[in-house]
This record gives structure tokens, C-alpha cells and sequence, in this order.
């Protein structure tokens, strides 16, 4: 992410190292003992931290409109408390009014920009809110995110039934690809786990909002249904299987082998087991019945 920045942070590295020859030229230094060490580190420091939490952001965030709030406004704190520390080397002369208009303007605009950049941010928030909505339920925790399928993880399933067990009926669907196996030994693990991502979001895309599905193992995936009878989670089940039945995956064309043609698509078959026991026990019991209902 840090390219997508480069030309802004070359900028911002210029404007600071403009700032220090400003003050060097303008200003007279100041004896070694009258420096104000307190002043130096709590603005330095200040001016340090925001020139960490700027690369962090330009680190971490595409370009964007909130980028650019959350951008301008660290490299302004940076620069107004970098101004405030030079203040404490180079004695301006009085009748300089532009040290005290330009410290306190950088810092005052940092801070707009930073409050315009969390009104935004809340906006964003929310649609992605809304997005994840069907992938994290109650719990929000980077760790339980599945690398490959990018969804919960097991161990994130297990919370989810600890707490749905205090909050009324549910049921557990385990599904799982038919054959999954072959696909790996004909294209590649690589492809292989592309079509485990994209049916996993392919799943997202089409289940009940309060559901939450997650990666248990592998090709193994798990719905959580609450609010469902037995038989109504098994009908719920055998649509969703119907229409994976009649939905063809793209290839990743970034894990292109030889034997994969140019916009190449596959047809998955499910199997699943069910249960209305909403026990972190059952998961084993289900997966065992798939794995017995495999054809080795």
C-alpha cells in the first residue's frame, strides 16, 4: 500500500526538511543549556507519533476519501508539533509572527482533518458493517477470519455456539464439496483453494442475514440456523445445495496451470449433515458422517 502513497509522502518528507531549513536559517541557536528537554520530548515525541500513525495509515488503507482526511491530518499534527519542537533550538526573532501562525494553523487543520477523516470513517463503517454482517454476528476479532475462504474460522464457530446455546433453537449445517480431492489433484492446490474462497462468498451472497457461516476444516463449511426447526434447516440446506449444483466457478487465472484453459469454469457438488443439537461436539459427529458418505 505504501506505492499507492509514495508521491505524498516524498511530499511530506520534503515539507518537513523545508521546515528545519527555515527555522536554521531565520532563527539563532539557542544555547545547549537553555533547552527545555521536557518541551523537546513531549513535542518531538508528539511529532513522532504522528509521523508513525501516518505511515501506518498509508500502510494499511488504499487511497480513498477517508485516507486522505486521516492522511493530511497526521502530517499536519506531524509538521505543527515538528514546528513546535524546533522552537525549542532556534530563537525566532519577535516581529516573526508566521512561527506561532504556522504552529498553530498545522495543528488546528491536523485536527479538522482528522474530525472530518472519523466522520467519514463512521460512514465506512457502516457499509462494511452491513457487509460483514453474515461473516462476524456478534463477535467482531481479526483472528477468527479463515486466510483462505475469508470467513469465520472454527474456533470462531465455537463462540458462536457457546452463545447461541443461552439464546434459543438453532441448527448446524455441515457442507462440504463432493470430490474436492480430485479437484486439487487435477488443477492445483492453488485452484483449489481459490474455489474454496469463492464458494465461500458465492454461500454469503445467497444465505439469510441472521446465518452465519464458517470455515470448519478444508472443504468443510458450517451454517449456523437459528430460529429453525430440523426439517426446516435440512429444506433450507437442499436448496442452497440445488443451486450450488447449477452455479459454475471461475478458474483463477493467477494460479493458471497448463492444463487450465482461459476463463475455465467448474460445477461443485455438495454433500451436508445436520443437526439441532447446538453442541461444539456435534462438529466432529457431522464431519465424521461426510467423511463416511464420501466416495473414496
Amino acid at each position: 500500500m505504501l506505492t499507492l502513497h509514495r508521491y505524498f509522502l516524498l511530499s511530506v518528507a520534503a515539507l518537513l526538511s523545508l521546515l528545519v531549513a527555515l527555522y536554521a536559517s531565520v532563527g539563532q541557536l539557542k544555547p545547549f543549556a537553555s533547552w527545555k528537554w521536557f518541551d523537546i520530548i513531549g513535542e518531538g515525541g508528539t511529532a513522532l507519533l504522528a509521523a508513525v500513525w501516518l505511515g501506518i495509515i498509508c500502510y494499511n488503507r488504499p487511497r480513498g476519501l477517508v485516507t486522505r482526511y486521516f492522511a493530511f491530518g497526521f502530517a499536519a499534527l506531524m509538521l505543527g508539533n515538528a514546528a513546535d519542537c524546533l522552537d525549542e533550538f532556534f530563537a525566532i526573532p519577535k516581529f516573526h509572527i508566521w512561527d506561532n501562525i504556522l504552529e498553530s494553523g498545522l495543528n488546528l487543520g491536523g485536527m479538522l482533518s482528522l474530525t472530518a477523516g472519523m466522520y467519514f470513517w463512521q460512514e465506512e463503517q457502516r457499509s462494511l458493517n452491513h457487509h460483514m454482517e453474515k461473516r462476524e454476528r456478534i463477535f467482531r476479532d481479526h483472528r477468527g477470519i479463515d486466510r483462505v475462504a475469508q470467513i469465520a474460522n472454527a474456533e470462531y464457530l465455537r463462540q458462536q455456539i457457546t452463545w447461541q446455546q443461552q439464546q434459543g433453537p438453532a441448527c448446524l449445517v455441515m457442507l462440504n464439496i463432493r470430490g474436492f480431492h480430485k479437484i486439487n489433484r487435477q488443477y492445483g492446490q492453488a485452484q483449489g483453494d481459490r474455489l474454496v474462497q469463492s464458494l465461500a462468498q458465492w454461500i454469503v451472497l445467497n444465505m439469510d442475514a441472521q446465518d452465519v457461516l464458517c470455515r470448519y476444516a478444508a472443504d468443510y463449511y458450517v451454517l449456523l440456523l437459528p430460529g429453525l426447526s430440523l426439517q426446516e434447516a435440512g429444506d433450507y440446506a437442499q436448496r442452497l445445495c440445488d443451486l450450488i449444483d447449477q452455479t459454475e466457478f471461475p478458474l483463477s487465472a493467477i494460479a493458471m496451470q497448463d492444463q487450465v484453459k482461459l476463463r475455465e469454469r467448474v460445477r461443485l457438488s455438495m454433500n451436508f449433515a445436520i443437526s439441532d443439537l447446538m453442541t461444539c461436539d456435534m462438529l466432529s459427529e457431522l464431519s465424521r458422517q461426510l467423511y463416511e458418505a464420501e466416495p473414496q
